[in-house]
């Protein structure tokens, strides 16, 4: 059985693209279950964009609706891509909307400007989704080409006045799992495949601002156990190379980590299980990962991708939906947590974790970010 800390009804706060450009984040307080309630509520203070820059898009019946969703990557990755997908499949089950998904390689930028332009040049979709931040230029670019298309796009800030962005706090999440493993590694007698050698390690897919955002809250939830503790962090160079992130952590457990946390996409799964066959801890990432290696994976940072994709479409359906609005997720609103493997981690580690999470909600605690 695994435990996770965020709700499946995912509560969430709007800002302006301005705001979060900014600050790279935002806390709040809404506690609605769909993003269009959070789109249009205050948090903390904090206001939705004003009526000269944000335009809620008119309700859409759910049998003229047709969404195609033209992704930066492939499905099959047990994670990201995948969990994206969940929310699009469950809007066409439970709103009745058709949706169209379109693949591409994670590294294939061609492709995705290709596929999000003819997407946009049909006519035919009233929304179109798509999500990873390594798309948000691309997107930038397309949208301005049709000025009367709307756009939803997770992992990144809004682009142009006929796009919403979905932007999670990812360091928030990154946080928690750092206090994990530095528990991991410093309570070896709770954790036999800990060696106690008070170093960890992380492994991205690529180096760029938002796998650092991923790594500086890592580390500061590690150090916020013990200081001492040191991080090894180390690119696969792409999101899709399983066997590269394989060897990547193995070569880290032989360099004295004891538990890797896998920030790669696809490629992560050669992380978990990098993890499973060198008799150490790997840490799951976006979805619920632990099941994969349930020996060996005690933990996954969550991002509720598919919620939050699922409640924009919802929102778009029901004409809330604000166009040149950003909406956030972070610890507060469920946007992002920890889900637990309870078989690994005993209730008392749970609950020094939970302590710290609790802090970064109150103010207490904040996280450092690299955006």
């Amino acid at each position: 059985m695994t435990r996770s800390t965020w709700s499946a009804a995912i509560a969430l706060t709007a800002t302006t693209t301005l705001l979060l450009s900014a600050c790279g984040g935002a806390s709040g307080t809404a506690t609605s279950s769909s993003a269009a309630s959070a789109a249009t509520s205050a948090a903390g203070g904090s206001s939705a964009s004003s009526a000269a820059t944000a335009s809620a898009a008119p309700s859409v019946p759910a049998e003229a609706l047709n969404i195609i969703a033209p992704l930066s990557g492939q499905l099959g990755d047990q994670s990201f891509m995948d969990s994206a997908n969940d929310g699009l499949q469950r809007a066409a089950a439970d709103l009745g909307v058709s949706v169209k998904v379109i693949e591409a390689g994670a590294d294939d930028a061609p492709a995705w400007e290709r596929n999000l332009t003819e997407a946009s040049a049909t006519g035919e979709s009233g929304l179109i989704v798509t999500g990873g931040t390594v798309m948000a230029s691309t997107l930038e670019k397309v949208a301005a080409q049709f000025p009367d298309q709307k756009y939803l796009i997770f992992d990144s800030p809004s682009v142009g006045p006929n796009t919403t962005g979905i932007s999670y706090a990812q360091n928030e999440g990154a946080f928690l799992v750092g206090v994990l493993a530095a528990l991991i590694t410093t309570n070896p007698d709770t954790f036999p495949r800990a060696t106690g050698s008070k170093k960890i390690g992380l492994v991205g897919g690529m180096d760029i601002p938002v796998i650092r955002d991923f790594a500086v809250g890592y580390e500061q939830g590690a150090k916020s156990i013990d200081p001492s503790i040191t991080v090894d962090l180390r690119f696969v160079g792409d999101f899709e190379s399983a066997q590269g992130a394989y060897d990547l952590t193995k070569a880290m457990y032989g360099d004295g980590s004891d538990v890797v946390y896998q920030v790669a996409g696809a490629a992560g799964l050669g992380v978990l299980q990098a993890g499973a066959d060198n008799g150490r801890y790997a840490l799951g990432t976006d979805s619920d990962q632990n099941q994969l290696h349930p020996e060996s994976t005690p933990a996954s940072a969550i991002k509720a991708v598919g919620n939050t994709v699922y409640s924009g479409i919802q929102a778009f359906q029901a004409g809330t939906l604000e166009m040149g609005t950003t909406i956030v997720g972070n610890i507060a609103n469920d946007g992002v947590g920890i889900a637990f493997n309870d078989a690994l981690v005993p209730a008392d580690i749970q609950a020094q974790v939970e302590a710290l999470s609790q802090k970064v909600v109150d103010g207490t605690i904040t996280v450092d970010t690299a955006l």
